[in-house]
């Protein structure tokens, strides 16, 4: 929890930036995988974690269920291309 009542709560809230998405000087770099920032692998049993969605919700943001909407929407549209494409169709995107 931040405390955002205080002065320094205020300021780091402040400062606090997040993105929907790759932000625009980022989204032209290739993506690579970092084994040594992998949850399974950094994270010890039993240690407590959070994901970027709880995290905003205890800030104030509002939209967490329109989000998982459209991810589980976007996950059959993927699965639906993927069968096609491993069948041997050709697929426009």
């Amino acid at each position: 929890m931040i405390p955002h009542k205080t002065q320094r709560g205020a300021l780091a809230l402040e400062r606090l930036k997040c993105y929907e998405g790759v932000p625009p000087p980022y989204d032209k770099v290739k993506r690579a995988v970092v084994p040594d920032a992998l949850k399974t692998l950094r994270l010890q049993t039993m240690h407590k974690f959070c994901t970027l969605g709880e995290l905003a919700g205890e800030v104030g943001w509002k939209h967490g269920a329109t989000v998982e909407q459209l991810e589980e929407k976007r996950k059959s549209r993927a699965g639906d291309y993927y069968k096609l494409k491993k069948a041997g169709v050709q697929v426009c995107v």
